[in-house]
């Protein structure tokens, strides 16, 4: 987005100050001095627009340089009526390329207006034409400007588009790739846990078994030895329960789908020893898919930290209130310790099960980290990629 940003940018200033130089080698041209207002207009907009990108107000920069975008085209027109089909083409860059900001069904109004306004501008164009005259001085540049300017503009559309085919085969390809590990790993995972049922609580409920027969033997014969072996078994009972339920809590915690991540992340910030400051802003939950990724990508990070980092505090972020980067879900958990080299440490078992989990959830998961300067780990999702399922009630 934010490179996007600054390649429009340019093109537009580029534009500007050559029609600058078209109008005093050629002489005052109404129509060029015009275009060149509405060029440093856009110019201004999109300036504006990266500067909200930078501040974390992303999708509020989409929806300006969008709209901006779309005045500009139909300004051209209405100043330059022989400015149509590069209007038409400057119309439809932001709505191909810059939209990801926002929802599916966004996206689609977004298009749509986009297919209605392309047809105003020609109906426009045709119309303003009429009563439209060209300066003599112009004339002569006319083919040459319309021709230059569309092919500048088709240009910036085709390398936008091949950049976004390209991100979106990258993205595949690591979602492939995790869904190969996910499926190694959920087998290994399913292994250790019928090992642990099998060597923990299993164990305990045979032994339980076994003393419950020796109880109804003894009940008539020898009742003090059968109390004796009731309280003990008591005991094994309660440590069998506490067994299964730590088990459970590895597979999903009770805690998060009854109250979801703002009851459970809270819960995960009093078992460290570093200070821990849990910042949560949700207004809804989500589904039960995101909400386990989010709590064990934070869990995991959280401990990392607590054991790893030798800083003095971790602070965890959750929010769905527009959050950074546009994102409809959007967490951090960062520390102030030593830090790392994320190339050195990028595919370590860890980070590559966190970033997995986040991805198979429909999310993107970034590593910030440099050394002396701590480690931030986030993770951001789009209301379109989350599953539909509902929370468990």
């Amino acid at each position: 987005m934010r490179t996007s940003l600054v390649v429009y940018a340019a093109v537009i200033w580029v534009t500007a100050a050559a029609l600058v130089v078209l109008d005093r080698a050629v002489g005052p041209l109404p129509s060029v001095r015009a275009c060149i207002a509405l060029l440093v207009g856009g110019g201004l907009v999109y300036a504006a627009a990266f500067g909200l990108v930078r501040v974390g107000r992303v999708r509020t920069a989409a929806l300006l340089a969008l709209v901006g975008t779309w005045v500009m085209a139909v300004g051209f027109v209405w100043v330059a009526p022989y400015t149509t089909p590069i209007s038409i083409l400057v119309l439809h860059v932001p709505s191909l390329l810059i939209t990801g900001a926002f929802s599916l069904r966004a996206r689609g109004g977004i298009l749509l207006t986009t297919v209605a306004l392309t047809g105003l501008l020609v109906g426009l164009g045709e119309a303003r034409r009429e009563g439209s005259a060209v300066e003599v001085a112009l004339m002569p540049y006319l083919p040459l400007l319309t021709a230059a300017f569309t092919t500048v503009v088709a240009v910036l559309l085709v390398v936008g588009i091949r950049d976004h085919m390209q991100r979106l085969a990258r993205r595949t390809a690591d979602l492939r790739a995790s869904q190969r590990r996910l499926a190694l790993v959920s087998l290994e995972t399913r292994r250790e846990i019928e090992r642990d049922l099998h060597d923990g609580a299993q164990q305990r409920l045979t032994t339980l078994a076994v003393d419950l027969g020796r109880v109804q033997r003894l009940w008539d014969d020898d009742p003090e030895r059968a109390r004796a072996i009731v309280a003990g078994m008591s005991a094994q009972l309660q440590e069998a329960i506490q067994e299964l339920r730590d088990l459970a809590h590895g597979i999903y915690p009770a805690l998060l789908g009854e109250q979801g991540l703002a009851g459970a992340l809270p819960a995960v910030a009093r078992r460290t020893t570093l200070p821990c400051v849990v910042d949560l802003r949700l207004a809804r939950r989500h589904s039960p898919t995101v909400e386990g990724a989010v709590y064990f990508c934070c869990l995991e990070a959280v401990h990392n930290a607590d054991r790893h980092s030798g800083g003095g505090r971790v602070t965890v972020e959750v929010r769905d209130d527009d959050g950074p980067s546009g994102a409809d879900l959007w967490f951090r958990v960062h520390d102030d310790g030593a830090g790392f080299l994320v190339g050195e440490r990028g595919s370590s078992h860890g980070l590559t099960g966190m970033r997995d989990r986040i991805q198979s959830a429909g999310g993107e998961l970034e590593v910030e980290s440099s050394p002396g300067s701590g480690t931030s780990v986030v993770g951001r999702f789009r209301a379109d990629r989350e599953a539909d399922a509902a929370p468990p009630g």
